[in-house]
Order: C-alpha cells, then structure tokens, then sequence
C-alpha cells in the first residue's frame, strides 16, 4: 500500500432483480406470492407494467393487424374494382370477425380503434400500392371509409 492512498476494494454490484435475470421465474414467483396472499412479496411496479402489456398486445398486434388486413382490401377495391376476388371479399368478412371476436372479449378496446385505424392506414396503403401495383400517392391520405364502414357495421346497420 502506498502511502496517503486507500486500498481499494472492489465495491459488490447488486444483483439485477430477477424480473430482469430471468422472466420466467419471475413470472412463477408474482404466482406464487398471489396465491398465497402475500402480497408485500409482489413486485407490483413491474407487475402492473406487464399486465398493462397484455392489453397493449392485443391492441397492436390483433386488432391492428385485422384493421390493416381490411383497410388493405378496402382500398384494392376501390381503386382496382376490375380485379377484385371472391378471397379479398373473404378476407375483409375474416378481418371483422376477428376484430369482433376481440372486442367480445375486450369491449373496452373500441375506444382505441380510431387511433389504431390511423396508425395502420398508412400501413395499408403501403401494401395495397405493393399488391396493386399503383404509386402510393394515388391513395388518399386520410381513409375514404369511416370505421364503422371497415368494421362492416355500417352495412349490417350497427
């Protein structure tokens, strides 16, 4: 040791939680802890992020993709009448009912349908001038059809 210096000790790092060593366990843990009601053993900021998630992924990922698959066939439609299929037709009625299907099970989801119809319009129209063939500027910028018409509710009156 030299003289006026501290010898210096390597200071213990803290272990990362283990929501962030391993999920898994973590997840086993929260479940075991619910169930045995001990509810000062949950991790309950990251808890609520992770249930918070399960909505969220059902919004983005089923939801956006069924309203994106409809806007897609919607827009070939009207733009390419003359090529139109009896799978486009097939397609869009899927997209809505499983859009239903999720909103059954979630009816609060609805409230985020607008925005959602706007993030995944431009999307659509990606894929539509892709699968047409057209420039992306023959496509409206804002959807030429109201939610309820991508839903299939303004045809069947709801």
């Amino acid at each position: 040791m030299t003289r006026g210096r501290k010898e210096r000790r390597p200071t213990p790092q803290a272990e990362p939680p283990l929501y962030d060593r391993d999920f898994a366990l973590w997840i086993e843990a929260q479940v075991a802890a619910l169930r045995a009601g001990a509810l000062g053993a949950l991790d309950v900021e990251n808890l609520v992020e992770e249930l918070e998630g399960l909505t969220k992924r059902d919004e983005q990922e089923a939801v956006g993709a069924q309203l994106k698959r409809v806007m897609t066939h919607l827009l070939e439609q009207r733009h390419q009448p003359e090529r139109a299929t009896p799978s486009w037709g097939r397609s869009i009625r899927n997209g809505r009912e499983q859009i239903a299907d999720i909103l059954d099970q979630s009816p609060s989801l609805r409230r985020n349908l607008p925005g959602l119809m706007a993030k995944n319009y431009p999307r659509a129209v990606a894929q539509a001038a892709d699968e047409t063939r057209l420039a992306i500027g023959s496509f409206p910028e804002q959807p030429p059809f109201s939610l309820a018409e991508e839903l299939g509710e303004a045809e069947a009156g709801g």
